[in-house]
């Protein structure tokens, strides 16, 4: 979204990646959760931004990445 919307934001995808290869995660599963992710990124830049720049679009997006972060969190036993 970020980058079809043009604006400045982290590579939380590229971070959750190298977490995964850090914790030894199965190279076919990293592939599996890249070829999910291209999927969607393909979904997402075929809309009309106009339709996907939106705050709550936004909103909705940093609600479900903070929420896997948390599970990600859970799933190695680091709480907050």
């Amino acid at each position: 979204m970020n980058l079809l919307c043009e604006r400045e934001g982290p590579d939380l995808l590229g971070s959750f990646m190298e977490d995964l290869r850090y914790e030894g995660v199965d190279r076919q599963m990293r592939e599996s959760i890249m070829a999910e992710s291209v999927e969607t990124m393909n979904k997402i830049s075929a809309e009309e931004p106009e339709y996907i720049c939106t705050p709550e679009m936004f909103e909705s997006a940093n609600l479900r990445v903070s929420q896997a972060m948390l599970s990600w969190d859970e799933m190695r036993g680091i709480t907050q």
